[in-house]
């Protein structure tokens, strides 16, 4: 199987998040992409997952979280995480959380401020979405033809940054009670991250350079 350009998938999603907020069209255009760098039947059977289901869902996700464990100190930023998860056969999938930060260093693009303390991870502040798990198990399922981690990457990254490009609003920013700017970061645990953008009282403003 050939290897994937990440350099180019990551431009290409950065586009894709700067242009639109039309989560299930850029998802066809990423998943397009994915298929002519690594051609395969799982591109076919990814595309076919409604992307824009869930959209709705992730403002209830976390206001329903914050009830429960609200955050102690001015939140700056969030990390929106994509943790490695299984089904009860043993097949990988990527679920997202989130964690609250109180420093936030928009020069800083090696994000070192992301271990600063205090953080909030709250405990069982996972989506549970749904599409994520049906990506994961399109792509994992067989060890030996699957697609694999290419197609789990790009699906689950350009998913989780288009969903929260879309979803996040100033409601969301009057949610955490933050009176400034707060940087947006995603990724996986285990891999790179995208400084997708800052959330303000107004709405949400995607980063205009470069996001990696």
């Amino acid at each position: 199987m050939s290897e994937l350009d990440y350099n180019a998938f990551y431009r290409l999603l950065a586009a894709e998040a700067r242009a639109s907020t039309d989560v299930g069209q850029s998802m066809q255009t990423l998943l397009a992409w994915g298929d002519q760098r690594i051609p395969h039947p799982s591109w076919a059977a990814l595309a076919k997952l409604d992307c824009s289901v869930e959209s709705a869902a992730v403002g209830k996700w976390l206001t329903r979280v914050l009830r429960r464990a609200p955050c102690a100190f001015p939140v700056r930023a969030i990390y929106f995480g994509l943790g490695e998860r299984a089904t009860r056969a043993g097949v990988e999938f990527a679920d997202l959380y989130f964690g609250l930060l109180s420093h936030y260093e928009p020069a800083d693009k090696a994000c070192e401020w992301l271990w600063r303390n205090p953080s909030h991870y709250p405990d069982k502040a996972y989506l549970g979405s749904a599409t994520l798990k049906a990506a994961g198990v399109i792509c994992n399922e067989d060890e030996v033809t699957g697609l694999g981690t290419p197609g789990h990457m790009v699906f689950a990254l350009s998913f989780a940054t288009l969903l929260l490009r879309a979803s996040l609003d100033g409601h969301i920013h009057q949610l955490l009670g933050a009176v400034e700017p707060v940087g947006v970061v995603v990724g996986f645990d285990s891999g790179d991250l995208l400084r997708l953008g800052e959330l303000h009282s107004d709405g949400f403003q995607p980063t205009v350079g470069s996001m990696t």
